[in-house]
């Protein structure tokens, strides 16, 4: 795929600047982020622990480890140079949390793990990565206040009628 975009900018007759564009594009498109991997439960998968989960994870490494309520080693990018931590940062339902052991597999609604210049909107609490879970009940509630929202922009608009 790089190698398809990269012949593709050089190959038809653009102006340098047109090509700078083109290849911070690709960077942007192709970056070495693991984005928005969603992994819905569909019924078809049952994992274990939300551990097991994020084994399925491409660029994640769960260590060997854990249970009983205790959190193994997880790795997105390795060892960070500036504190010696290996942990991500874990955002569960737009919280940031330390322990995830809590959650269940069949209670989450979809995983994003974010690396590199996705998870630096996290500073440096996302300097190893940030894992973000949306878990089921918070998707019910985010439809059921759209929902309620709608009912009073017409009420709204039905008592404005009136007048």
């Amino acid at each position: 795929m790089v190698i398809e975009i990269i012949y593709y900018i050089w190959a038809n007759k653009m102006t340098a600047m047109k090509r700078i564009i083109m290849i911070l594009a690709a960077m942007l498109m192709l970056g070495g982020t693991v984005c928005a991997q969603e992994k819905v439960n569909d019924g078809k998968t049952v994992y274990n622990t939300v551990f097991d989960l994020l084994r399925s994870e491409p660029g994640v490494y769960v260590a060997p480890g854990g249970g009983n309520g205790v959190m193994p080693q997880i790795y997105i990018r390795g060892i960070s140079t500036n504190s010696g931590q290996t942990q991500p940062l874990f955002v569960v339902d737009g919280i940031i949390t330390d322990n995830v052991t809590y959650l269940q597999p069949e209670d989450i609604y979809s995983v994003e793990v974010l690396k590199d210049g996705t998870a630096s909107i996290y500073g440096m609490q996302g300097q190893n990565g940030v894992i973000l879970f949306r878990t089921k009940s918070a998707v019910e509630q985010e439809q059921r206040m759209k929902e309620a929202r709608k009912e009073e922009k017409k009420a709204a608009r039905e008592a404005k009628r009136k007048k």
